[in-house]
């Protein structure tokens, strides 16, 4: 494994368990067992680290969804895939610790890229369900503009600060009722 990969893969499991804020570049040194050199040779600072590792996170799980598109495959399996792509993200770079960091981020370039980060997002899903609709696995007459505003929504659901103290303790499941909610009232009803 290269030395990036490591310093990759010990962030990911830091910033995971603590949140970005909390580990500082001489605790992944430490943990990666790799010198501060050797960190600043593949990183500008922690920031360029952690969006390296949300731009690599985002490329899979673009990946993964177009291959939910180039196989015919039922609103069903993709909800069943989504929900376990979502779940690997919450025990990974949307893990508590971590959503508390986005929330309460204050360096200006971070909430820039976090905003682009969403800005994508929102377009890649809106093709997506252009894509399913197409195929007939959701609703024909379904606004896609409507299903994208629930997707924003969602997003902001995760912030509301009395659902936040609905969910303490159990945020995961915030996340999960909020996606369960939108997706089962998307299936294609097929005529009889």
């Amino acid at each position: 494994m290269s030395k990036s990969a490591v310093i990759q893969q010990t962030a990911l499991q830091l910033f995971s368990q603590q949140g970005w804020k909390r580990i500082s570049v001489d605790e992944i040194c430490r943990q990666a067992q790799v010198s501060r050199v050797t960190f600043y040779k593949h990183f500008k600072n922690k920031n360029d680290l952690l969006k390296q590792l949300l731009f690599s996170q985002k490329e899979e799980i673009r990946l993964r969804f177009l291959h939910f598109l180039d196989h015919e495959i039922s609103l069903e399996s993709i909800i069943q895939k989504i929900f376990q792509m979502q779940e690997e993200a919450l025990n990974g770079l949307y893990s508590q610790p971590m959503q508390a960091d986005f929330q309460y981020h204050s360096d200006e370039e971070m909430r820039s890229f976090f905003a682009t980060l969403e800005q994508e997002k929102h377009c890649f899903m809106s093709h997506f369900f252009q894509q399913l609709q197409a195929k007939r696995i959701i609703q024909q007459d379904f606004p896609i503009t409507l299903i994208s505003l629930f997707i924003r929504k969602i997003d902001e659901l995760r912030t509301d600060p009395q659902l936040c103290n609905l969910y303490r303790g159990k945020e995961h499941q915030l996340n999960i009722d909020a996606l369960q909610l939108m997706m089962y009232g998307i299936a294609y009803k097929k005529e009889k």
